[in-house]
This record gives C-alpha cells, structure tokens and sequence, in this order.
C-alpha cells in the first residue's frame, strides 16, 4: 500500500518532466524557438529548464580554480579550406566542405581528440566575464574521436567540445571577418536556412586570438534547445575585435521573425561548477608552494593567539 501511495504522488511529478521534454522534442523538431515572444529562452523546454548544468554562464575571476590543465592543441586549423556559410534563422554557421579525415580540423586535449563539426556565431557575446558582454562570439563545435557522429557523441558526458572565442569592439573593422560578412550579407535575405559558398577559402585558425594557449575550462551545456549538458566548454582567455559597422551585418540578417539583432542565451547559473583556468606555468609546484605558505600564516596566527591567550 505505501509503495501504491509513494508512486501516486509521485506520478505527477513523473507526468510533468515527460511532458517538458516531450514537448522540447516537438520544439526542436518544429524549430519554433527563438531569442524572444512566447518561445523565448524562458519558455525553452526540457533539459533547458530541469537542468542544473546549464550554458552560457558569467566567468567569475575572483572565484577561479587555478591549474596547469595543458595546453588545447589545434591541428589543420592553418589549412585553408571552401566552405559553406548558412542563415540557419538562429545564427551564421559555417561548414567546411573536407571530408578527409587526416585533413579534418581538430583539437587534442589530455584526454582525447575532438573533430571539428562547424561554426557559429552569436551576437553580443554569450559567456560574460565579470559581468561584461563581449560584442561577439565564435564556438567551434566538436565531437570526440571516438564516437561515429556528433548525434553519437551528444549521449556522453563530454562528448563534445565547444572552444570559444571572444571579440570585443574595436574602432577599427576586423579584416579576418572580410570574407564571412560577405557571405553573412548574401545569405541575409530570410526564405527559409539558406547555404551560400564562400568566395573565398577560409582558414579557421583566423578566429582564433593569436594566443590561444589560456583558457577558462568548465563543464555545461550546448546554448540552444535542446540544451543537453554533454559539453566541456573551453573560453579561451585572450580576444579579438570586431566593429560596429561589422556587428550591424550580423544584426541585420534575417530569420522567420524579422531582423535577427541578437541571439544570445541569458547567463545561467554555475551552481556548485568549478570554472577552471588554465595558464602555462601554473604547476603543482607553484600550488605546494602556496599551500606552504598559507600553511605557515595559519600556524603563525595561531601562535600568535595562543601566546595572547596565555598573556
């Protein structure tokens, strides 16, 4: 009877969540979300909302965990490739047409190699730092080796690696983005995802800060519905610029809902996350060291309290 009476009042409950997620998968499929109105971010359903790893978040400084994590290593992001570039109505991603594996672009990490799938962009940026929006950022988006598909791959914890990199505005126009923007103005027109070519070959490594070997590193979520928490996220720490007069040709592209003039998730909570940063020269070395130290402080304060006491 108790068992019987536990499982009433826990069907509602039970009823509740599938019906948040089952009505994300009608939403997904539909692709009826948006930055705004009655499908806005709030309203996304769920994992989006249940979620307690969620994406994008405010990078905090004040309140980072410190490590020599290893450098990202990125392998044939200085090989130039064609490419596509699509107004997908949520943002301007861009595809590579390569489909030899040995030329591929990818990352390594500590732990694994992850192959580059696309790239998109959002506008102002999605990741805060200190509170402080960006004018626009990129995510590489990739899938770990050792999974057939990025489909594959979204069921595994860490199953995808998204790199981001953070433009703040500059007075000065950003040539890198030259060739992008001409493509973002020829896809603008809204008539359903529409796919252009490239003029010219494109070379990811030139959205890339020239240092990319310091980064914020955490575990979160992808940024849109359906928002599955398999993402290791990497916020690369160094930035590049981006100008006005660039930033109103992403604004001006079109979606189903009229101009697109931003698509950035609100920040979501870190919880109890740790956000690690990752700097060469920070060792396990240089951490006893400062553990040393703050171990001798406290000894000294306590002797210093327990001579007071015996005063």
């Amino acid at each position: 009877m108790n068992t019987l009476r536990n499982f009433r009042m826990e069907l509602p409950i039970v009823l509740y969540i599938f019906s948040l997620i089952t009505s994300g998968l009608c939403l997904v499929q539909s692709k009826e979300w948006s930055y705004e109105g009655e499908n806005g971010p709030e309203n996304w359903p769920g994992v989006c909302v249940i979620g307690e790893n969620q994406s994008p978040i405010d990078i905090v400084t004040d309140d980072l965990s410190r490590a020599d994590l290893g450098r990202l290593k990125f392998i044939k992001y200085d090989v130039q490739y064609e490419a596509n570039i699509t107004n997908t109505g949520h943002s301007v991603q861009i595809d590579l047409n390569n489909n030899e594996e040995l030329v591929v672009p990818r990352i390594e990490t500590t732990t694994s190699t992850y192959i580059l799938k696309q790239m998109h962009f959002h506008w102002p940026a999605e990741h805060t730092v200190d509170g402080k929006h960006d004018a626009l950022e990129v995510h590489f988006v990739h899938y770990d080796k050792q999974y057939n598909n990025f489909s594959e791959a979204l069921k595994h914890s860490s199953g995808i690696v998204v790199v981001a990199s953070l433009f703040e505005l500059h007075t000065h126009d950003n040539h890198d983005l030259t060739p992008i923007l001409e493509g973002v103005v020829t896809v603008t027109p809204w008539v359903g995802p529409s796919t252009a070519i490239m003029n010219l070959k494109f070379m990811p490594l030139v959205l890339l800060p020239k240092d990319h070997t310091t980064y914020y590193r955490y575990k979160g979520s992808l940024t849109t519905p359906n928002c599955l928490e398999s993402v290791l996220w990497f916020v690369l720490t160094e930035k590049l610029t981006v100008s006005d007069t660039q930033i109103n040709i992403f604004k001006n592209l079109q979606s189903s809902k009229g101009s697109l003039s931003f698509n950035n998730r609100p920040i979501q909570k870190t919880g109890c996350r740790k956000v690690q940063h990752h700097l060469d020269g920070y060792s396990a070395a240089s951490t006893t060291s400062s553990n040393l130290l703050f171990t001798l402080c406290n000894l000294l304060l306590v002797t210093l309290l327990f001579s007071r006491h015996k005063m």
